[in-house]
């Protein structure tokens, strides 16, 4: 007869298997998934808010010149596993891939996204950790802020919260709804990008402007000047501390408007000072933007932009796409001006 210790163990490395058994690594995925480009990755799930990403999308793919990859993950409950290992199975596996056929092939009917270079990935796993593993080779990922199944919940707890520092690539996450309903971003509208002199702001400045470039459209540099207290070290008036702050971050966005320039000499750049907080500066800027894109560390007036409530306000209350960027695999800042006096 066993004792407690043994029966402990033996439960833990079944719950243990059966993880494993529903993840996806890796060594799972398709052989495409670790080779071939998929350019701009959807999670997809049947939902509306899904087919909105969605048709954002197949419209970054189509500027770009990429594939569109549509992925739908579906999950099985440890009981199902345990079960199947026993040789009674409770659920149709091969059911559920099919199903998810069926919505991937009526959710790109709907967004109008049957183009020739659309793929469909079906997988078992859980939705986070199977973009995330798509996304190494993968231009961007888009997501929805809502979604049922596999997606429920994309933004509303650690999945959504750990998926842009997970990600090899940009993130964009897509609302669910904004004030003016559920009408797509202007064709003509700038990307619009948070910068705070950074080396992380700069790999999210570079992003931003190879997609502006990609769009054809304006690119503007956006730095937050948040509310001052008056610094009594100082004999300075408040006001005369506000305008050096101000003309300081000018002067920083001056440079950085000329390094991309450079970098990008296609594209129209543009640059301004706005008075508030990160967060609040960003959620505005992105009811005129057809892309609004933060990096995921700052300092200054971006501090934090993915950690906590400025994170939390900037992706709950975007009433335009949101494209999040790591510098884990990044360009390379390093010619940057700047950089060379740190």
């Amino acid at each position: 007869m066993l004792g407690t210790t043994a029966v402990t163990s033996i439960t833990v490395a079944r719950e243990k298997e059966l993880l494993e058994m529903n993840a996806t690594t890796e060594e799972h995925l398709p052989d495409d998934a670790q080779g071939t480009r998929h350019g701009v990755v959807v999670g997809v799930d049947g939902s509306a808010h899904a087919d909105r990403a969605l048709r954002l999308g197949a419209a970054l793919a189509s500027a770009r010149g990429v594939p569109l990859t549509a992925v739908f993950a579906y999950t099985m409950s440890p009981y199902a596993i345990n079960a199947a290992s026993y040789g009674q199975p409770v659920v149709d596996e091969k059911a559920l891939k099919h199903e998810g056929e069926g919505i991937l092939r009526r959710a790109l009917s709907t967004a109008d996204a049957t183009r020739g270079d659309v793929r469909t990935i079906v997988e078992r796993g859980p939705a986070g950790q199977a973009l995330a593993l798509h996304s190494r080779n993968a231009d961007v990922i888009v997501v929805g802020t809502r979604g049922r199944g596999g997606f429920t919940g994309m933004l509303l707890g650690s999945t959504s919260a750990s998926l842009p520092s997970r990600s090899h690539c940009p993130v964009v996450i897509v609302p669910h709804s904004t004030d003016a309903g559920d009408a797509e971003p202007d064709a003509q509208a700038p990307v619009s990008v948070g910068v705070d002199g950074s080396a992380h702001s700069l790999v999210a400045a570079l992003e931003a402007a190879a997609w502006a470039e990609s769009l054809g459209v304006p690119l503007r540099l956006l730095s937050a000047l948040p509310p001052m207290a008056a610094d009594v070290m100082t004999w300075a008036p408040l006001e005369a501390q506000v305008q050096e702050a101000r003309d300081q971050l000018t002067g920083q966005l001056e440079e950085d408007a000329t390094w991309l320039r450079g970098r990008r000499p296609d594209v129209d750049v543009s640059i301004s000072v706005v008075d508030g907080a990160a967060a609040t500066v960003m959620v505005e800027a992105s009811k005129t933007s057809q892309l609004t894109v933060v990096g995921t560390r700052g300092h200054g007036g971006f501090v934090g932009m993915l950690v906590g409530s400025t994170s939390s306000s900037t992706m709950h209350h975007a009433q335009g796409p949101l494209m999040i960027v790591s510098q884990e695999g990044g360009a390379d800042v390093g010619d940057h001006p700047r950089m060379h006096k740190r």
